[in-house]
């Protein structure tokens, strides 16, 4: 149960609204996150703002990206967003114990060397990212990742910060797809 009411779409008014439909027309329903967080509307939009362009911009992969989130989620102790980005990479094909392996820190068959390194970086990040060194970095770039797409990986699990942050301290409920993952 969650810890403030979650506000009802279809009884939404105004800027939320406005917020609700945009997200459900991405997701066709709107998921139990944004419907805590939209008390705070300009919040939610932007939040869903940066989510699509963290994303889709950069030259890193969707699919890798959503490694780094459900990493991330688990690292943060974040049942929700680790559930909901188990669910994106079921989407994408990945068995739920390639999932629960890849969230365990095990390198995954389905990347290569240089991706794996970038999910172990993705979860001392998530994990800590006061451990991060220098010495990571350069190990990042001798395998071919560029200063940019560090930073990429950095925003990555930035985003799954905080989203992991409101959805645990307020306890958003699972999404009924998520339930069993």
């Amino acid at each position: 149960m969650a810890r403030v009411t979650l506000l009802d779409p279809d009884q939404a008014e105004g800027r939320s609204k406005e917020v609700f439909e945009r997200v459900k027309g991405y997701y066709r329903m709107v998921p139990a996150l944004q419907k805590a967080l939209a008390y705070l509307p300009e919040t939610t939009d932007a939040l869903w703002t940066v989510s699509l362009n963290t994303v889709s911009e950069g030259s890193i992969r969707e699919e890798l990206k959503r490694v780094f989130f459900v990493v991330t989620s688990h690292e943060v102790e974040c049942d929700y967003c680790t559930k909901a980005h188990m669910l994106a990479l079921r989407l994408k094909r990945w068995s739920k114990d390639e999932c629960v392996a890849v969230i365990e820190g095990q390198p995954s068959p389905r990347l290569s060397e240089k991706e794996n390194a970038a999910v172990n970086f993705a979860r001392v990040v998530g994990r800590r990212p006061a451990a991060v060194t220098d010495e990571m970095v350069d190990e990042l770039r001798a395998l071919g990742w560029t200063d940019a797409e560090v930073v990429e990986i950095v925003a990555s699990v930035a985003l799954m910060r905080y989203t992991s942050t409101v959805a645990t301290a307020l306890d958003v409920p699972l999404e009924k797809a998520m339930r069993g993952l």
